[in-house]
């Protein structure tokens, strides 16, 4: 497919109905995050430490943004914040394959511990048909926006994918 189609390019650029994470922010699952990325940061845990801080208070590691918006694999079956939403009305059927290519965040406010997340998926852009050493396909971006209880925008999520297919056997597409 070398051309986006019209139908294609309608997704673009369109939010989500903003969802909510699964769980609020919470100290046992930052401490976890810590723990498992060996970050001792006091800020996360010391009150009295994070007090005299310009932040004036305890907040969970902002690299966590992504995590709090994925849900574990039980029960199966239950949405796991896989690739559906836009990118499943985006149907690259010929792109079978995918890899992730590139991922940044962007932290706005600090994630108190009680903070509720919700969070809009959209496709930021979509490129047109592309040959790689890997494969053909399309180099798609989609940006995740997470807002608190407050609405204010606390981060936002881009992840650039490559959607792709094998070369043939003689090179070809």
């Amino acid at each position: 497919m070398p051309v986006i189609t019209d139908k294609q390019r309608a997704v673009i650029g369109k939010e989500s109905t903003p969802r909510p994470v699964p769980d609020d922010v919470n100290m046992p699952m930052a401490r976890h995050w810590s723990e498992m990325v060996e970050d001792p940061n006091p800020i996360y845990f010391d009150e009295a430490y994070a007090r005299n801080t310009w932040l004036q208070g305890r907040f969970a590691p902002p690299s966590m943004l992504f995590t709090w918006a994925r849900r574990g694999p039980w029960p199966l079956g239950e949405d796991v914040g896989s690739l559906e939403g836009p990118l499943g009305q985006l149907a690259l059927e010929d792109c079978p394959l995918t890899i992730a290519v590139k991922a940044v965040h962007e932290y706005f406010q600090p994630l108190r511990y009680g903070d509720t997340l919700t969070f809009t998926m959209q496709i930021s852009s979509v490129s047109d048909e592309k040959k790689t050493r890997l494969g053909i396909g399309h180099f798609v971006v989609t940006l995740d926006t997470f807002r608190n209880q407050f609405e204010q925008v606390v981060g936002t999520h881009s992840f650039t994918l490559f959607f792709y297919r094998l070369h043939d056997a003689e090179g070809g597409s």
